[in-house]
C-alpha cells in the first residue's frame, strides 16, 4: 500500500461531504463507561446539520438494551438515526427459519449475563457442550477464559458443531483496561479447524443494514470507528469512506505518549497486516470549532 490518510483534527472539516455517518461505538464515542469528550456534542452538531448517524456496534446484545445503556451514558435517541448491533444480527438470523438447520439447542460461551441473547429465537440453552447442537459465543469470562474453553472448544469441533460469534471483535477497551472479546475465542475454535458464523463487523451484511436504516447510497456515507481489523476493513470492503479515531484500540501503539504525534511508520505497518488504508485519521470523534 502507498500514500497516507488525511489527517483531520475534527470532523466539522470534512462533515459536508457527506448526507450520512456509520458510527462505532465503543473507543469511538465511550470508552465503556463513560461519553468521550466531545462525543455526545458532535453527534448533536450532525443532527442540526442534518447530517444522518448510524451507530453500528459489535455489541453482542439487543438493540434495545444498547440503546438503554447509551441513554444512561447520555446519549439519548434523538442523536442517532438508527442503532445496529452485532447482537441483533446475530438475534434475527437465528430467529429465521432459513438457519434451523443449525440445531435447537446451543452451549454459550461467554459472560453468564449475555447467555440470554436468544432468548425469544426459538432456541434454548444446554446445560452442556455434549448435549448442544451448536455453539453461542458472545465473549469472555475471566482473565482465563481460553485456557478454560480448550475442553469445551476440542469436544465441540470433534463433534462438528458450528459456532455462532455475536461479537467478532478480538479485544475492546473499557476504561484503560484491554478486554478480550469473543472474536477472540472463535479465532481460536477456527484454529482448531471448527466453523465460525460471525455477525457484525467486518461483514458486509452489518454494512448492508447500518445503508439501509440511513436510506443512502454508500458515496454518500463516512464510516467512522477506531479498530482497523473491523471498523475500517469493513467500511473498506462494503465501498464505504472510513476514518479513524485514535481513542480506542489503538492509541497506545499510534500515538507517541510523550508528545501526542501520531506514529506513521506503525500506522504504515498496522494497516498493510490488514491490507486496508484509512481515507482519514482523527485524534478523537469531535466537532471542532
Amino acid at each position: 500500500m502507498t500514500g497516507r490518510p488525511w489527517v483531520l483534527t475534527n470532523l466539522r472539516d470534512i462533515a459536508s461531504r457527506y448526507r450520512g455517518i456509520i458510527l462505532d461505538l465503543f473507543g469511538t464515542v465511550h470508552d465503556g463507561l463513560n461519553p468521550l469528550d466531545g462525543a455526545i456534542d458532535a453527534l448533536r452538531m450532525l443532527r442540526r446539520g442534518e447530517i444522518a448517524a448510524c451507530l453500528l456496534s459489535n455489541s453482542p446484545r439487543r438493540r434495545e438494551d444498547v440503546a438503554a445503556r447509551l441513554a444512561q451514558m447520555g446519549f439519548t435517541p434523538d442523536l442517532y438515526g438508527g442503532l445496529v448491533t452485532s447482537g441483533e444480527l446475530a438475534f434475527e438470523a437465528l430467529s429465521n427459519d432459513a438457519n434451523r438447520n443449525l440445531g435447537r439447542r446451543f452451549f454459550h460461551i461467554g459472560p453468564s449475563e449475555l447467555s440470554g441473547l436468544f432468548d425469544g429465537s426459538g432456541r434454548e440453552r444446554a446445560e452442556g457442550v455434549d448435549q448442544a447442537d451448536f455453539l453461542l459465543c458472545t465473549g469472555v469470562s475471566g482473565n482465563k477464559a481460553l485456557e478454560d474453553a480448550e475442553r469445551v472448544l476440542g469436544n465441540a469441533q470433534a463433534r462438528g458443531l458450528v459456532m455462532v460469534c455475536a461479537n467478532p471483535d478480538h479485544a475492546v477497551m473499557i476504561g484503560t483496561t484491554r478486554i478480550d472479546c469473543a472474536g477472540t475465542i472463535a479465532a481460536h475454535y477456527e484454529r482448531l479447524g471448527g466453523a465460525v458464523l460471525y455477525y457484525g463487523k467486518p461483514r458486509l451484511p452489518a454494512y448492508d443494514r447500518a445503508l439501509a436504516v440511513l436510506g443512502l447510497a454508500r458515496d454518500h456515507v463516512l464510516a467512522i470507528g477506531d479498530g482497523l481489523e473491523t471498523d475500517i476493513v469493513g467500511a473498506r470492503r462494503a465501498g464505504i469512506d472510513a476514518a479513524l479515531v485514535l481513542t480506542g484500540i489503538h492509541h497506545d501503539q499510534l500515538v507517541n505518549p510523550k508528545t501526542g504525534d501520531m506514529l506513521w511508520g506503525r500506522l504504515a505497518r498496522l494497516c498493510s497486516d490488514h491490507e486496508r488504508l484509512p481515507d482519514f485519521v482523527m485524534p478523537a470523534f469531535t466537532w471542532g470549532r
